[in-house]
């Protein structure tokens, strides 16, 4: 303790010492009124700024055109079987979101103890302008037990059909944003393969060689409101 008693008298003895104490609570006392001055001042233009940027509100409403068709694939063939969305409707709204198809079938040899055959689709990327790496999307399916098959493409990129708040910029650039009839615009491939699982040879059953399958087009297509 004495030691501690003889440090603080020496460093308050000296008019020297006082001068250095009260330099360093000078520069403290600087340090913090610019800290207080950057966040008060600086910080203060920075929200103030964020608070005058406009707000805007980005809904969207859906339409979906459907379109069914069937296909009768022999065993071991395959089918390319094509869709394309009514051009009217890209002008009618702002873009077509995705893409959705659900593939049916029965077995239809109607043969006692027939299995179901193997039925393998696959949604062709081709030169039609969409979102084909999207991690959403599903372009391939198989059933071997007469169950569906369902398949999705996301076309317009980033859209998901839910709103969300949006700031700066003006409703003509967020609607424009959300504005584009060349997504979706031109001839979806479906290619469909059929193989065959045949009836138990033993029993007195006919054989069949191919399969109707049906499929349901779905194009889901989007308007966008911006206030």
């Amino acid at each position: 303790m004495a030691n501690n008693e003889h440090i603080f008298k020496d460093l308050f003895a000296t008019r020297k010492s006082k001068r250095n104490l009260s330099v360093f609570y000078v520069f403290a006392v600087a340090l913090l009124i610019y800290q207080g001055s950057v966040f008060l001042v600086i910080k203060a233009d920075d929200i103030s700024s964020k608070n005058l940027l406009e707000d805007y509100q980005i809904d969207f409403s859906e339409f979906s055109e459907t379109f069914d068709d069937s296909r009768v694939v022999n065993d071991g063939d395959r089918e390319i079987i094509q869709f394309s969305p009514q051009d009217s409707l890209f002008d009618e709204y702002n873009g077509l979101g995705m893409i959705y198809l659900n593939i049916s079938y029965t077995e239809s040899s109607g043969e006692l103890f027939d299995q179901c055959d193997t039925i393998s689709v696959d949604l062709i990327p081709n030169n039609v302008n969409a979102d084909w790496n999207n991690e959403n999307n599903i372009l391939t399916g198989t059933s071997d037990d007469c169950s569906g098959i369902s398949l999705q493409l996301m076309v317009f990129p980033e859209y998901d059909g839910q709103g969300y708040t949006a700031y700066g910029n003006s409703e003509i650039y967020w609607e424009s944003l959300w504005s584009n009839s060349d997504y979706g615009n031109g001839a979806f491939e479906l290619g469909i393969e059929v193989n065959v699982n045949q009836a138990d040879p033993v029993l007195p059953t006919a054989q069949d060689d191919d399969e109707e399958v049906f499929i349901t087009w779905e194009a889901v297509f989007f308007g966008v409101s911006v206030e």
